[in-house]
């Protein structure tokens, strides 16, 4: 894996502030592509990708945002982003992440008639909306279904970017993931575990790729047999960005 072919999502170095010294570090790595997060709050990211000639395919965005529809359409087109990507529920006041943990079948059906509403809007502007799993998308509901199946379900253009490490968090096999969804995954998200007990909540251990537990070799050959467009990096709470970047890229020129 070339890597021009990588992306890197920013979240992963928001603790590492200032951004212009991020995208300069990115950029020198070889990196061409960054995966935004909250683009409403990126102000200064059209002139950093300019300054560091880098590009932004995609964005994560919250379910929030989309009520403000057009705005954050415009938003999303002055950058250059592709593909918008939504990674959980929205959270409810009163609320925390944790909830969507165990939100009922009815809600997770709810929700993913929500999302799907927008799909039209977003690809009349020439963009793709999708959604983004984690860990908690592949607990049983009631009748058997997976909560991811209650998103993605409802439209057939609803697409997808499957994180293969949540996806190995919640104890399945990505590939069969990857062949159920061939036709919406746009994005990957490469992540890795030290070991095979993984705790949701536990980011330190997270590993840089190949360092873990993860057999990147046919998961990513069986994901280039999709339209997948992005591979992005991925570390909730890296203790050194810049370790993790270079140990990831420098296992993914061996495959």
């Amino acid at each position: 894996m070339n890597n021009y072919e990588i992306s890197f999502q920013i979240y992963t170095a928001r603790y590492f502030k200032p951004y212009q010294k991020i995208f300069e570090f990115i950029s020198n790595s070889g990196i061409s592509n960054i995966e935004l997060f909250e683009v409403e709050a990126f102000d200064e990211t059209k002139d950093l990708l300019q300054e560091y000639n880098l590009t932004s395919l995609s964005s994560h965005i919250g379910f929030s945002e989309l009520k403000n529809t057009e705005n954050i359409i415009n938003k999303l087109k002055f950058i250059g982003v592709k593909h918008a990507i939504v990674p959980a529920p929205e959270i409810l006041p009163g609320t925390e992440f944790k909830d969507n943990f165990n939100k009922s079948e009815k809600e997770w059906n709810d929700f993913g008639k929500k999302l799907s509403s927008y799909v039209k809007i977003f690809e009349d502007n020439g963009l793709t909306l999708g959604y983004h799993n984690h860990a908690f998308e592949y607990k049983k509901l009631e009748s058997g279904k997976m909560p991811l199946e209650c998103v993605l379900d409802h439209n057939e253009n609803l697409k997808f970017e499957i994180d293969i490490g949540w996806t190995v968090a919640g104890l399945q096999d990505p590939i069969h993931w990857i062949k159920k969804y061939s036709n919406k995954i746009i994005s990957c998200h490469l992540k890795d575990f030290f070991e095979g007990t993984i705790d949701f909540q536990d980011h330190n251990k997270q590993s840089a790729i190949g360092e873990g537990i993860i057999n990147w070799s046919n998961i990513l050959t069986e994901v280039k047999k999709t339209n997948c467009e992005i591979f992005a990096l991925e570390h909730d709470n890296p203790l050194d960005y810049k370790d993790y970047i270079s140990k990831s890229i420098k296992f993914l020129n061996t495959l």
